[in-house]
């Protein structure tokens, strides 16, 4: 047909929107222009137009539609009241108030984050939370502000490579940070990098291209206008991000969700807050140098003190507990070691109570062991199906010869192992939200020791010791076999890290500044006064942190850009030919003066001669008012899509 001299078009979704010449001729009253293609085609059917809805119908239906709330009863009062003197007046009037209300950018803003795939969540396995919630109130605000669809595009796809980027600006390029993002255990960091590349990709060409172009990531597709070359072109304008997932602890295989972050400015409010704790924090470390410098001798003595008996471990004492009770109705059989078997209800939370008799005088520490037994579930030492303990808090007190009990203030806590994020420290900090647990090591023997206060005496009629163990974490990980002993001896040095006992053997000239901080921080634990302040010190600090400033996810663009290629099926250890940043043949150049980045690309999207942006986007508005677009496949223009 060409060869015979047919006119050679493209498909119509790929020619550059033009103004009708003529608009069709009707019989019917129209009011703009849309309603003369409308009811033309109803005449050609032998059709009319429906008669004029009633003034509170069309009120109802304009209000769901700008706003997704129907009106008050009293804006419907005053939009029939001005019906009556000028129907026209009233709902342009009706039309402009909630074009400036809030919900107006609230509604709109929803079909816009469902395209850009926004969710305060990874979307992969456990699905942890991240901070998206910034980039949702731009959209927001961005609508009800009537920002240009231009800047609302160019903002999106790059607001921080705008010249003197603003805050907001940055805040907007979030669109392509609420990707979803493996972070399970064994993902390769490359592999979910270049994931999230196709992902922006794959999004920006439905978004803003109407064409669902992801096949091409694999393969060509005969007639197709976008080939796999086209593809990783485009590829290359969104592929020199930085990897987005991380190993916190450098080991191990699990990750944590990384990326670029963004601080946040604070409101005025939280700005004279952080103030006030930070000078607070400055005075109580001064405070806390102050006390220090005074304790020198104490100092010394408790060094000496400690390299002395390193070699020397404490001798511990089995209590012989007289009284074990359980908040969950539990009980418990004595067995020879003198540990106690707990049997009986397996609450989700539990507070064990022991007491027990003892002639120990000046009691330093406690320990405390969480036993394995045969009749536990994989022999313990928990009592659940997962057999893990989490002790929460551990309460003592004394009473002397019978006398009243009075609480035993507890510190410097010690353990065999600690589970991650939940160390034994957690189990005396006063805080019922942390606590000590052993996960993974189950089905073996595990203790931790606790110092006193100071040395508890006891007279010839001894002490009543009334020990609490807080287990309120739930699921059943309590302690299913327990056993409780106390020492007069100094507990610490025996517990103390290999490495601590190197440098108390160092002369203190060769101390380094790290060595000097290890033992301060171990001496401020055996300091009543210094631990009093250094929890007075924690206490503000997480104050501190409560009024930190909130981050956001955004785009950064290195500084030196990645190569990019064609992989073979997809395959991001198949590269093939190299292949630069440029736009789809099919489509329009580039402007030569544009950069061959996201910013160059976000501008190509909305030049004049793109043919589909303008298309794709009015059509979509028009699908979320009246149900059905004017092309009915909303992301698939054009023959191939």
């Amino acid at each position: 047909w060409i060869a015979e001299g047919a006119a050679y078009e493209k498909h119509w979704a790929y020619e550059k929107p033009v103004r009708a010449e003529l608009l069709p001729s009707v019989k019917a009253q129209v009011k703009n222009e849309i309603d003369r293609f409308v009811f033309a085609k109803l005449e050609s059917e032998g059709l009319a137009p429906s008669p004029e809805a009633a003034p509170e119908t069309q009120l109802r239906r304009v209000s769901l539609d700008l706003t997704g709330l129907p009106p008050s009863p009293e804006e419907l009062d005053r939009f029939l009241s001005e019906w009556k003197s000028d129907p026209e007046a009233a709902y342009t009037g009706a039309v402009d108030r909630l074009l400036k209300s809030e919900r107006f950018g609230e509604r709109w803003a929803r079909p816009w984050l469902d395209l850009a795939r926004y969710a305060d969540s990874n979307g992969f396995q456990a699905d942890q939370l991240r901070d998206s919630w910034a980039y949702r109130d731009w959209v927001i605000g961005a609508l009800n502000q009537n920002m240009p669809f231009d800047r609302f595009t160019i903002e999106q796809l790059a607001g921080d490579l705008l010249p003197y980027a603003t805050v907001e600006q940055k805040i907007a390029t979030g669109f392509h940070r609420t990707v979803t993002c493996n972070v399970e255990a064994g993902v390769h960091p490359e592999e979910n990098r270049v994931n999230q590349v196709v992902d922006r990709v794959n999004t920006t060409g439905t978004v803003w291209l109407g064409s669902t172009i992801e096949c091409a990531q694999c393969h060509d597709h005969k007639y197709d206008p976008f080939s796999m070359a086209d593809y990783y072109s485009i590829f290359a304008y969104f592929n020199n991000t930085p990897v987005e997932v991380e190993n916190p602890s450098g080991k191990g295989v699990s990750f944590d969700f990384y990326g670029p972050k963004m601080e946040l400015p604070l409101d005025a409010a939280k700005q004279t807050e952080r103030a006030s704790l930070t000078a607070k924090l400055d005075e109580l470390k001064g405070r806390q140098k102050t006390l220090a410098a005074a304790n020198e001798k104490d100092r010394a003595e408790w060094e000496s003190r400690l390299l002395a008996s390193a070699a020397k471990a404490p001798v511990w004492e089995t209590l012989e507990i007289e009284d074990f009770s359980g908040t969950g109705g539990e009980t418990c059989e004595r067995l020879e070691d003198g540990s106690l078997l707990v049997k009986g209800e397996l609450p989700k939370q539990t507070t064990y109570t022991v007491k027990a008799w003892t002639k120990v005088n000046g009691i330093r520490a406690v320990k405390i062991e969480a036993l394995t037994h045969e009749s536990l579930p994989d022999q313990g030492p928990g009592r659940g199906d997962r057999p893990n303990i989490i002790v929460n808090e551990i309460r003592l007190a004394a009473a002397t010869g019978g006398g009243k009990d009075e609480p035993v203030a507890l510190h410097g806590a010690v353990a065999d192992f600690s589970q991650n994020n939940w160390d034994v420290g957690g189990a005396v900090d006063g805080d019922p939200k942390t606590g000590w647990a052993i996960n993974p090591e189950f089905g073996k023997d595990h203790w931790m020791t606790v110092r006193t206060g100071g040395p508890i005496p006891a007279n010839e009629n001894g002490t009543l010791l009334t020990l609490a163990l807080d287990q309120n974490y739930g699921g059943g990980r309590t302690i299913g076999r327990l056993r409780v002993s106390v020492t007069a001896d100094e507990p610490a040095a025996p517990d103390l890290p290999e490495d601590l006992t190197a440098i108390l053997k160092k002369p203190a000239g060769k101390r380094s500044a790290k060595d000097k901080k290890t033992l301060d921080e171990q001496f401020a634990k055996a300091n009543p006064k210094l631990l009093a302040l250094n929890r007075e010190i924690a206490g503000v600090e997480k104050a501190l942190k409560a009024v930190e400033p909130d981050t956001t996810l955004v785009m950064v663009e290195m500084d030196e850009s990645r190569e990019t290629h064609v992989m073979t099926r997809g395959n991001y250890l198949a590269p093939a030919e190299k292949v630069g940043a440029r736009t789809p043949a099919a489509l329009h150049p580039l402007d030569p003066a544009l950069p061959k980045n996201r910013l160059g690309f976000a501008k190509w999207l909305m030049d004049r001669e793109n043919p589909l942006v303008a298309r794709v986007t009015v059509n979509r508005w028009w699908n979320e008012i009246f149900g059905h677009g004017l092309v009915g496949t909303l992301e698939d223009f054009g023959a191939q899509g």
